[in-house]
């Protein structure tokens, strides 16, 4: 009798066993299944957003709404401007009607995937949730990136559920729009849609105009490990679509003397031809730590390359300051910014 008690007694265990492992098997499918339903919807609604804005900007540029400010004067067509246009400010202001629409979509997107995972994950125990116990099923793992974000975080269904479908996917859903929308970075900056979507980075520009053997100095303030993409382009400066520039841009620490090293400038295609046909520079670089970073863009002198127009543009992650000139027409020698001379 007493063999038999302990027989069943083993069956029970294995059964209640066997049915947690169940539970939290069908959790996790629920967080998986529900999190890729959730991204697709979201980035196709990002694309969606940020395709419209694109298409205003475009049509800006192709001459659509008036002159283009990149070949002519004022009144004309600044894709980076919303109000250099009356018509093309109200494309952008259709833009952004259509833009809140899908935000508030991609909110109800999220409120329909919490309330599924948690209606799967409600049985689980706190360890089986935020504990180790379960090999292979990573839950730890995910209490750990979510703590990463918040220090203060701590472990419960409706946190974790709130962390995973939150900041932890929304960042890599971001790159992932960005990367399939190229012109996302301009879209979010232009009718400042930071806050709507956070993780795709922020296309900032500065315009000017720089003689040959000068800079214009820039300042910008970042934190260590933002990824950062910083290009110079060309302007009209003859009115016949033609350049008078050869840029160059070197990035420097705080000090205006220390370069930051490591940093792989590319020829790239200049918007406008210069007449002495010389590239435009680009360059990515993460950030070695925080604080502010300086910026030269320099006429180099190249025959006929006299100097001219350009537009500096900073790509960078949200809560990156804007670059802010800080000097203008500076000798390039060997002495530093700090006395209005660059390297």
């Amino acid at each position: 009798m007493s063999r038999r008690i302990v027989v069943l007694g083993a069956l029970l265990v294995a059964t209640l066993a066997h049915g947690d492992v169940a539970t939290i098997a069908k959790c996790q499918r629920k967080i998986a299944t529900e999190g890729a339903k959730f991204a697709m919807r979201t980035i196709q609604a990002t694309l969606k957003c940020t395709d419209e804005v694109s298409r205003c900007q475009i049509q800006c540029d192709l001459g659509t709404y008036g002159p283009p400010c990149s070949s002519n004067p004022p009144p004309c067509c600044d894709p980076d401007d919303v109000n250099s246009n009356a018509t093309f400010k109200q494309c952008m202001d259709i833009a952004q009607i259509f833009c809140n629409g899908q935000t508030a979509r991609i909110a109800t997107f999220e409120q329909s995937k919490q309330d599924k995972i948690i209606a799967s994950c409600g049985l689980l125990s706190q360890d089986e949730l935020c504990g180790a116990q379960q090999e292979g099923l990573n839950f730890a793992t995910l209490n750990a990136g979510c703590q990463a974000l918040n220090p203060g975080y701590t472990c419960n269904l409706n946190n974790l559920v709130a962390c995973v479908g939150g900041p932890l996917e929304r960042a890599l859903i971001d790159q992932i729009s960005a990367t399939l929308s190229p012109r996302a970075s301009d879209s979010v900056a232009a009718l400042n849609l930071q806050a709507a979507f956070p993780d795709i980075p922020v296309s900032m520009k500065v315009k000017g105009m720089v003689p040959a053997g000068k800079a214009d100095v820039y300042q910008f303030t970042g934190k260590a490990g933002d990824q950062i993409l910083v290009r110079v382009q060309t302007g009209d400066d003859t009115g016949s679509d033609s350049s008078l520039l050869h840029p160059a841009v070197t990035m420097f620490r705080q000090d205006g003397t220390t370069a930051v090293n490591n940093i792989n400038v590319k020829d790239i295609v200049c918007g406008v031809p210069n007449v002495c046909g010389s590239p435009c520079p680009l360059f990515r670089r993460t950030l070695p730590d925080d604080g502010t970073y300086v910026l030269a863009v320099r006429g180099v002198a190249d025959g006929a390359c006299t100097g001219g127009k350009y537009k500096l543009v900073l790509v960078a992650p949200g809560g990156t300051g804007s670059p802010v000139q800080t000097a203008d027409d500076v000798p390039v020698s060997g002495a530093t910014t700090t006395t209005t001379t660059i390297p």
